[in-house]
């Protein structure tokens, strides 16, 4: 089970897998290559030799995360309470949906960049605990995700590009699945009663009006 943190930690863990392969391979082949994560606001420019120092860098490949959808296998599962006398609360299973862009200048880096990217994660990629905990401590042990290629028609590949403020860029769609997020934390409203004191008094001590 993974906390709100999970979706990040999946960017990022993904981000540090290609880009320990990419120093035994793309250092050969390209200028300084690098695995890049985008967000909306970064595809409202194209890739430039002077996007600025906290821009993605070029002659990388892009993560983007273009949608988060609920798991629809996942929404009958339930998780045991640990407190006495309560429901189990409902698990949330999400589904990430990623592009893979080739965030370049360069027509021949544009298909090294994407071709290699794929070839890495291949037909099913698998990322666990240790790739993962370190940026979600609620990540256990068996908690294991999978990056796989997502059937997209060329149409709908494009209508979502239509909708994102830059122009079209070579990417390929793949999907995470799945993270099982933890429910909220459930709330109690006090500690349990364990006592109960009843005061005495002797004759002729009680309170006054008694």
């Amino acid at each position: 089970m993974a906390s709100y943190k999970a979706v990040q930690g999946v960017l990022y863990a993904l981000r540090d897998f290609l880009k320990l392969r990419m120093q035994d391979d793309l250092d050969k082949v390209l200028e300084s290559p690098g695995v890049s994560i985008l967000g909306t606001v970064d595809l409202r420019q194209p890739p430039t030799e002077s996007n600025g120092e906290n821009a993605p860098k070029l002659n990388s490949i892009g993560i983007y995360l273009h949608r988060v959808s609920v798991d629809p296998f996942g929404r009958n599962r339930y998780l045991q309470s640990r407190l006495p006398n309560t429901a189990p609360q409902p698990e949330l299973a999400i589904n990430l949906h990623l592009f893979l862009l080739a965030w370049t200048t360069h027509g021949e880096s544009e298909a090294v960049l994407t071709t290699w990217a794929m070839q890495q994660l291949g037909s099913a990629l698998e990322l666990g605990y240790s790739h993962l905990h370190s940026y979600d401590a609620s990540w256990s042990v068996e908690d294991v995700i999978q990056i796989q290629p997502e059937e997209m028609s060329t149409e709908d590949l494009l209508r979502i590009w239509d909708s994102l403020p830059g122009n079209y860029i070579l990417s390929v769609p793949y999907i995470v699945k799945t993270l099982r997020l933890l429910p909220v934390p459930e709330v109690e409203d006090g500690k349990p009663v364990t006592s109960v004191v009843t005061p005495y008094y002797s004759r002729g001590e009680l309170p006054h009006g008694r």
